[in-house]
């Protein structure tokens, strides 16, 4: 009789895949590796992900609940501006509060292993692509609100890298960056 799965197992599991993929890399990083983090045996680890991409994917939709949990004061009836400044400022917060998570989430979309179909949108995500479709102007009329998301997310990432390399900056840097978000959308 097989024993049951454990909810603190299977936690302490995705905390040690979120800290050797931060060291290794998602996709180079031996199952190994996650099971000596985590105190279990591989052969526990393949009980709760059956392959190394489940894995993956569980601690991106793990990661991604945990950024639309942080908005839980979220502007909902203000204008685009107001909307896309809130999400800005929370994705900055997060990613000095947490580079690691924020490292691991980029190298996680950029594997090529997720499973998108089983992705169900988030939160944050249909509330940029809201905001961004009320922000664009007229140069950008035509670009598809999802490639305009991608956008913001890469200059959110090097605005929160930078940020965390020169602390100093931190501040310059998050104002900075959003004109340049919102100067680019609305075609000022």
């Amino acid at each position: 009789m097989a024993r049951p799965r454990s909810d603190d197992k299977r936690k302490a599991i995705l905390d040690a895949a979120l800290k050797v993929f931060a060291e290794h890399g998602s996709t180079s990083a031996p199952t190994s590796a996650i099971s000596r983090t985590a105190g279990v045996a591989e052969g526990s680890l393949f009980t709760y992900f059956k392959t190394k991409n489940d894995l993956m994917n569980a601690l991106y939709l793990e990661l991604r609940a945990e950024f639309s949990n942080y908005l839980t004061d979220f502007p909902h009836g203000a204008d685009a501006h107001r909307r896309l400044r809130y999400i800005w400022d929370k994705f900055l917060e997060l990613g000095a509060l947490h580079p690691e998570r924020m490292r691991v989430l980029a190298q996680l979309r950029a594997s090529g292993k997720l499973f998108k179909e089983n992705e169900p949108p988030a939160f944050a995500i249909l509330e940029v692509l809201n905001a961004t479709r009320e922000a664009v102007g007229p140069a950008l009329r035509g670009a598809p609100p999802e490639y305009l998301v991608l956008m913001l997310r890469a200059l959110a990432e090097s605005t929160v890298e930078y940020a965390n390399a020169h602390p100093e900056h931190k501040a310059d840097c998050r104002e900075q960056g959003f004109k340049m978000l919102w100067s680019g959308l609305a075609g000022k």
